[in-house]
């Protein structure tokens, strides 16, 4: 077996105080000491991490170009430096997928927006300053504020399934709004932008650019030249910009002509008013204004499309969005099409150098934590990685692929994925693995072979026991003592086998869109909750252990019961983590945060994994490809 590229520093975090490769020490025919009482998950959890930042929906450069601010389609607003590529800070109070962000002129001011919500804070404190609820009773899909951050505009939809487009006017003092246009028949507001004095509105729609008075929404004037994708100004306000083609705004006439036949997605002034820049697909130009000659031409490496750009306050650096493209998705997985998380800064003179601000892995589970919280284990970009939960930090990566099999071994010395047990202080394989499930002391395997249940030693492969039953094996119980199987024949069969006794404890019977074949114990051994991780038609189905007690939980994807069993933590179909109280299966709690994937997904805005801590941390993972850390404590 090839050995797994584990980053060294992970012999001390997982070790302690470790400081050389040694073998696992020798099991011990001692019990284990006894264990602390659980973690109380009475309190209210709370965002206090994330893996990933999910799709780009837009960038936004301080002036001072200090700080970089992204929105995203996960639903989280990040902070980075865009020196180093570092997070500096998530804002959580901006949930759900994100459409637009934007600082004002002089850098005191930061806005953005969600589908469902806009937010205003003075910057660098994050004092909240304006916060409005559906600007747009439906659906918000652009966002401007005014250079002196005094007007905020919102664009988007009231209706479902509405063709009547509106823009608002809002008063960042109060929230107040000065005026609403409408136009009937659009698909989607694609951008907004004020005029550099702060007097008008250009509103880019697919087929059209409207400009209205930024007072009132009045006075709306459009221009037939202009078509679709991101709008701008010229720092005098004389020249409009849309599609690849530059107009004057007193006129209309056109001053720049579309060089190629495909309307282009993003169109920029620089501020010092001397550059212009537009992008189609990953091709990147820019022009002089004063005499249109083109200065660069370049292609974005390994991306389909450049979904929007700007320039530094001071002109000398273009920041280009390789984000989700030409505006359709915003939230809607469907339509989204090719899409990137990256935001990547040229200088304008050297455009052929750039600087890389990546949003962070493509996530996918199961995750996994050690038993001390400490670790989290899930998979970037296809392989398993590891971080630490204080910081979200990666402290190793592997080249082991994405495997539904993944287990701490109890001193935290090994680690089961997939086909093999590894070492983690060498990243050796130590041994092949062959069954469905493993022991929690790392002991036993159990696995269907020729139609029956075999529990073997792991060290020896020694056959310890055989269970007459044709069934898959799910997991063992936390304690070890028994084994939840599960098969199908247009039914759903769970059954518990005890593995002292050689039979059959419990069995349950469900429906085929009742549960599936993922198992969870509750700790105190008094639950069992049965769910389908590929499916979001399917409920999740809890039974117990020694009661005849019941719930199903309809249309959830994953389910995990918290360290001391008072809580089923469960993923809904729309971006939302419910906290059940097991005591009646009742909502406690929602967790709202997760936003929608960018990609061709059946169930885009699902959360479809979940896994609790024994230090109380539960850990959830959406569609938008990206894992949240709640908190409760």
């Amino acid at each position: 077996m090839n050995p797994v590229r584990f980053a060294a520093v992970l012999a001390v975090v997982v070790l302690g105080a470790c400081t050389e490769e040694r073998p696992p020490a020798p099991p011990t025919e001692n019990p284990p000491p006894a264990q602390e009482p659980p973690v109380s998950s009475a309190a209210p959890f709370r965002p206090c991490g994330a893996i990933g930042a999910g799709a780009l929906a837009a960038s936004a450069l301080s002036p001072d170009g200090s700080v970089l601010a992204v929105a995203t389609l996960s639903g989280q607003l990040v902070l980075y430096q865009p020196a180093n590529g570092n997070r500096i800070q998530t804002l959580w109070d901006l949930p759900g997928e994100q459409v637009g962000v934007a600082f004002s002129e002089d850098g005191r001011r930061l806005a953005a927006a969600s589908r469902t919500a806009t937010r205003v804070w003075s910057f660098p404190d994050l004092k909240l300053i304006l916060s409005l609820e559906r600007p747009l009773a439906f659906r918000t899909t652009a966002l401007a504020l005014s250079a002196d951050g005094a007007f905020l505009a919102t664009g988007g939809f009231d209706t479902e399934g509405d063709s009547l487009a509106r823009v608002r006017i809002h008063r960042v003092a109060d929230g107040g709004i000065l005026g609403t246009w409408e136009r009937r028949y659009e698909q989607l507001v694609q951008s907004l932008a004020f005029s550099p004095d702060g007097a008008s509105l250009a509103i880019s729609m697919h087929h059209s650019i409207i400009v209205v008075s930024a007072r009132d929404a009045s006075g709306s004037r459009a221009f037939p030249l202009l078509s679709g994708g991101q709008v701008a100004w010229s720092r005098d306000g004389a020249l409009l910009a849309s599609g690849g083609i530059v107009v004057r705004l007193d006129t209309g006439a056109e001053v720049k002509r579309l060089e190629q036949s495909m309307i282009h997605d993003a169109s920029t002034f620089s501020p010092d008013g001397q550059l212009y820049a537009e992008a189609v697909g990953p091709d990147v130009k820019v022009y002089r204004v004063a005499d249109w000659t083109k200065l660069h031409t370049f292609t974005e490496a390994d991306t389909s499309y450049v979904s929007r750009l700007s320039f530094s306050q001071d002109s000398t650096q273009l920041i280009v969005d390789v984000g989700v493209s030409a505006f359709w998705c915003n939230g809607d997985g469907q339509l989204c099409g090719p899409w990137g998380n990256e935001v990547r800064i040229h200088p304008v003179q050297d455009p052929g150098t750039v600087r890389t601000v990546s949003l962070g892995p493509v996530m996918q589970g199961p995750l996994v934590f050690s038993l001390d919280g400490s670790l989290l284990v899930g998979f970037a970009n296809g392989t398993l990685a590891i971080w630490r939960t204080s910081n979200q930090h990666l402290v190793a990566t592997s080249n082991i692929p994405a495997t539904e099999r993944v287990q701490f071994s109890p001193d935290q010395r090994q680690l089961l994925a997939g086909d093999a047990i590894y070492d983690l202080t060498t990243g050796q394989a130590l041994q092949s693995f062959r069954g469905q499930a493993l022991s929690p002391d790392f002991k036993m395997s159990a696995g269907l072979e020729q139609d029956r249940i075999l529990l073997r030693d792991v060290a020896s492969n020694e056959r310890l026991k055989t269970f007459a039953l044709n069934a898959h094996v799910a997991d063992f119980s936390p304690d070890g003592r028994s084994i939840a199987t599960y098969a199908y024949d247009g039914r759903i069969h769970i059954r518990l086998l005890d593995i002292a006794e050689g039979t059959v404890s419990h069995t349950f019977e469900m429906d085929y869109d009742e549960g599936g074949s993922k198992v969870d114990f509750s700790p105190d051994g008094r639950w069992l909750a049965v769910s389908n991780r590929y499916s979001g038609l399917s409920s999740v189905e809890v039974r117990g252990l020694g009661t005849d007690t019941s719930a199903s939980l309809a249309a959830h994807f994953a389910a995990a019961f918290s360290p001391d069993s008072t809580v089923l933590a469960t993923g809904s179909l729309e971006a939302e983590v419910q906290l059940w109280k097991t005591s009646g299966f009742t909502v406690r709690e929602r967790l709202v945060g997760h936003g929608t994937s960018a990609s061709q997904e059946q169930w885009p805005r699902a959360v479809i994994g979940a896994s609790f801590a024994r230090t109380g941390q539960l850990a959830t993972l959406g569609a938008d490809r990206t894992v949240r850390l709640w908190c409760s404590n």
